[in-house]
């Protein structure tokens, strides 16, 4: 998707050396290790993935604000191209919260 012209790209929130990600929930570009990373597991199921280390496409969060931003916005379908299925806005709360990188089942079946 293409940034509307005259829209000026967000500046990295802050300046240091790292990878940078944008967050889905607000757009601001900040360093990877300030975010939380989310993936699409097997059999659909989104999980925390605080050590970034788990296998797939991730979508970032860099706080609670945003984790509802995201779920208003649909930003973790597009984040994840479609196959996030529909998120229960309350568990994934919860797993945000728990924060240990189990694998949680996330979606309404």
């Amino acid at each position: 998707m293409r940034r509307p012209a005259g829209r000026p790209r967000p500046e990295v929130q802050n300046a240091g050396s790292g990878p940078v990600r944008t967050c889905v929930g607000c757009g601001s570009r900040r360093l990877q290790a300030e975010l939380t990373r989310f993936v699409i597991g097997p059999g659909g199921a989104i999980e925390v993935d605080r050590k970034r280390r788990l296998p797939g496409r991730g979508a970032y969060l860099c706080g609670a604000g945003c984790l509802t931003a995201a779920l208003k916005r649909k930003a973790f379908g597009r984040a994840f191209r479609g196959k996030a299925g529909q998120v229960d806005p309350s568990q994934l709360g919860q797993a945000w919260e728990q924060g240990d990188g189990e694998r949680l089942s996330l979606i309404h079946s």
